[in-house]
């Protein structure tokens, strides 16, 4: 222990007196692992950390795979009938639930509801995840009964809101929708259930609100639900039986599922009874961590890849101090040294390096944490448990352990082949310069390829960004501004009450100073398909009814947002008491391909619609995919219980918003406004899992690319150096500035070649695993490919120049006198 404090004590001397590159070593370790500290805390955070449920491994959801829908929806929320027979046949689970996610207006008094995530669920939920409320009771069977009185379980945050923490909260009425409602209980403060968009088969970026209530749910199977409709709006999550798998207890729900298609009344299959019904078990945390661990992990390696790029560079200045410092440890070894003795002096150097920048990046890590989760919460979920807790703290440990050995055992074993009489006689100078040498040139090459490796994956996300963005949308988004409105309650669920107010609000939106025009639909732009039904044709009865997604709209929806229409017109007020509708080329292609659907007249539940014109397609849904069939029908028809207005106007969107909330709320003080904000950051929020992929991978690319950069001239510079006298016999002897060039040119050229071959190679394998994050862009992209290594050859140029120029400059007479 007391030589171990001398190593210390001695390696301590050393940094001081060299500062500058004490300081710069710190400070890249600091930033390498408080980088990698902070997004391991995210992976940790939202894919290894288990839920936080009782057992939460054996928590599945349940899909149901209809043949019906399999085109749109290759998996869906069941139907709560089959649901409900699973609960009463099944042997897998010990419990199942039922449940349903959205939104509600909340308010105490005649106070403007406020806009919360709604949790409808059976009774058994809770116990299921095993969570008691903290306050209260938690839900009976007699709760989810159909009655005038209705209750709510909240969470502590509404508590706190809301009620200010009144301990008497307990019975106290609450108005949800307009309706009230009695409070039961106050849920833990730690309370987490996955968000709508969370627990879904289709992945829809953006932030939605936390469930802050749940009410419990009342299924009226008798009158409510067909036999083969209804996918989509319900949730089923189960708890596995010990001995069962998903496996198996997806086998015994097919078979119950087949049980099912038999019960079916006459006319409800349009073919065959086999497989129209099956189920899809998945673990509850792949359905909510699945859609985002890919780059979660992508991400996890890129900022690896940065840190070993700065170890590597760490290692090139090190292994050059060490180099100079052979004399040093011959006279050492001379007096007595051991080997060990040596490489334990010279770690004892690159521990205190270590440490001091470990100990900053986890000061860094855990004053950036909050920031980075701030950035990347609208593309991934569960950033509520995010922290920097002990497993993150152990892994900054190991980084800097490993941080030490890769960067500070390959030149401190140096020491141990040190011979005493070469180094003092001043003949192993050179001889320990070449291997110096070599081994620098192939941490060069490993830099390279590193750094070539991220530049190329980064470029592959990058140009799918690109092709997002600059993809055809088939609607203009600019200057609109979308108002996000919940009618839910007794003032909108009579139609002439629901009419007045969306003639009253459309009224005051076009008289608000500077707007062109105002609409209404059903469904928020790039939210995904909804709403999905079938498109008969009268005059053909088909075997398999085409689907398309309804839409509900006002007059000047299509004008506001500049779709174009092909043929006939579009919907306007006349068409508001008539059985007109507007369909996409899509739905025209596949109702009528045979062509010339104007003025065609197709069913949907019974009741007939003729096509009065064609609308161009567009990417509404998603930009990610192709355009889907759309039916537009006059908002009389059918209004829901969701309204969006749209208005364009010359104002900026951002002042326009105070205005567009005034107005609705003056039509309807209950109307609930979740949000109000530009059409183009709704678009800009559908790619926030690209953007922020691409972001986070080019600030990573560029922080590798400036320190492999940074490493070549380094070491070439250290290379001229250590080569003064060499160079200088070359020159005396009669080499030319040019070979010179070259002599010095070639250190750098076969690990750099080395390094972008591999590197190519790599992204590729890395591109084709991640191609389902890629939009129109293939893993192999030559242009892609060269304009990198164009760049980064260019680069290398760049910084070898400087380096070759000093070489070629050296004056021979002073380089043999300095000898």
């Amino acid at each position: 222990m007391i030589s171990l404090g001398q190593d210390f004590r001695f390696a301590l001397r050393k940094l001081q007196r060299s500062p500058v590159f004490t300081l710069v070593a710190i400070l890249t370790l600091a930033l390498g692992i408080g980088s990698t500290t902070a997004i391991f805390s995210i992976v940790d955070g939202v894919l290894l950390k288990p839920l936080p449920y009782r057992d939460s491994g054996r928590l599945v959801v349940v899909w149901e795979r209809a043949r019906l829908i399999e085109k749109v929806f290759p998996y869906s929320g069941p139907n709560p009938r089959h649901a409900a027979i699973w609960q009463q046949q099944n042997k897998a689970f010990s419990e199942l639930t039922i449940l349903q996610q959205g939104t509600a207006g909340v308010a105490l008094g005649t106070d403007h509801p406020t806009y919360v995530g709604r949790l409808i669920a059976q009774p058994n939920l809770l116990p299921m995840l095993g969570v008691q409320p903290a306050l209260g009771r938690n839900f009976v069977a007699a709760d989810a009964t159909k009655s005038e009185t209705t209750v709510v379980l909240i969470t502590w945050h509404l508590w706190q809101t809301l009620f200010n923490a009144d301990p008497n909260v307990i019975g106290r009425t609450l108005r949800i929708s307009g309706s009230p409602s009695q409070v039961i209980g106050v849920l833990p403060r730690d309370f987490y259930f996955p968000k709508s968009n969370e627990l879904s088969s289709t992945a829809v970026a953006g932030l939605r609100p936390d469930a802050e209530i749940i009410t419990p749910l009342f299924l009226d199977l008798a009158h409510n639900f067909g036999w083969n409709s209804d996918y989509g709006n319900y949730d089923v999550l189960g708890r596995l039986n010990p001995g069962y798998t998903v496996a198996t207890a997806q086998a015994e729900l097919d078979g119950v599922s087949n049980d099912i298609v038999r019960q079916f009344p006459p006319g409800e299959l349009d073919g065959p009874p086999a497989g129209e019904l099956s189920t899809y078990v998945q673990p509850l945390k792949e359905v909510v961590v699945g859609k985002t661990s890919s780059s979660l992990w992508l991400l996890f390696a890129a900022v690896v890849s940065v840190l070993f790029i700065a170890c590597i560079n760490l290692a090139n200045a090190q292994l050059a101090r060490f180099i100079a410092r052979d004399r040093e440890a011959a006279l050492r070894s001379a007096l007595g040294a051991s080997a060990w003795e040596l490489v334990r002096s010279s770690l004892a150097e690159v521990f205190l390096l270590c440490a001091a920048g470990g100990a900053l990046g986890v000061l860094i890590a855990n004053e950036t944490v909050d920031s980075v989760v701030a950035f990347v919460r609208l593309a991934i979920p569960r950033t509520a448990s995010v922290s920097v807790d002990g497993r993150v703290l152990a892994l900054a440990i190991a980084l800097t352990f490993c941080a030490t050995l890769f960067f500070g055992a390959l030149p401190a074993l140096r020491f141990s082949r040190i011979a005493p009489q070469q180094a003092l006689q001043g003949a192993g100078r050179a001889a320990g310069s070449r291997s110096g040498n070599l081994l620098r040139r192939w941490l060069i090459g490993a830099q390279v390829f590193a750094c070539t490796t991220l530049l190329l994956v980064t470029a592959l996300f990058a140009r799918s960004l690109n092709h997002l963005l600059t993809a055809d949308k088939g609607f203009a988004s600019e200057h609109i501004v979308v108002a996000s409105v919940g009618l839910q309650g007794a003032s909108f669920v009579a139609d002439p009450e629901r009419a007045r107010f969306d003639d009253a609000a459309l009224e005051r939106l076009h008289q608000l100073p500077g707007v062109q025009s105002a609409t209404m639909v059903s469904a928020l732009l790039l939210q995904g398909q909804s709403w999905i039904d079938g498109v008969s044709r009268p005059d053909r009865p088909a075997k398999t009814t085409p689907l398309a997604n309804y839409r509900w709209i006002s007059p000047d929806y299509f004008a506001t947002l500049e779709q174009r229409i092909i043929e006939g017109r579009p919907l306007d007020a006349h068409d508001r008491d008539l059985k007109n509708a507007v369909i996409s080329e899509a739905t025209a292609k596949s109702v009528w391909p045979e062509g010339n659907a104007l003025g065609r007249q197709f069913t949907r539940n019974g009741v007939l619609f003729t096509v009065v014109g064609v609308v161009a397609d567009t990417r509404s849904n998603s930009l990610r995919e192709a355009p889907v069939s759309t039916v537009y029908l006059p908002y009389g028809d059918n209004p829901p219980y969701r309204a969006f207005f749209l208005v364009r106007s010359t104002q900026d969107t951002a002042s326009l918003a105070g205005s567009v909330q005034k107005a609705i709320w003056s039509a309807s003080p209950d109307a609930t406004i979740a949000s109000v904000r530009s059409l183009d950051s709704q678009v800009a929020d559908s790619l926030a899992p690209e953007r922020i992929d691409t972001l986070l991978l080019a600030a990573f690319g560029t922080a590798a690319f400036l320190l492999a950069l940074l490493g070549i001239y380094g070491t070439l510079s250290y290379s001229v150096e250590s080569r003064t006298r060499e160079i200088g016999i070359r020159m005396a002897l009669g080499a030319t500035r040019e070979r010179v060039y070259g002599v010095i040119f070639n250190e750098t050229v076969p690990p750099v070649l080395f390094g972008l071959v591999f590197g190519y190679g790599a992204s590729i394998i890395i591109g084709r695993t991640l191609r389902a994050l890629l939009f129109e862009s293939s893993a192999i992209d030559l242009s892609v490919a060269v304009s990198v290594i164009a760049v980064f050859l260019l680069a290398v140029g760049a910084a070898t120049f400087l380096p070759c120029r000093r070489a070629a400059s050296i004056n021979p007479v002073d380089a043999l006198k300095a000898e």
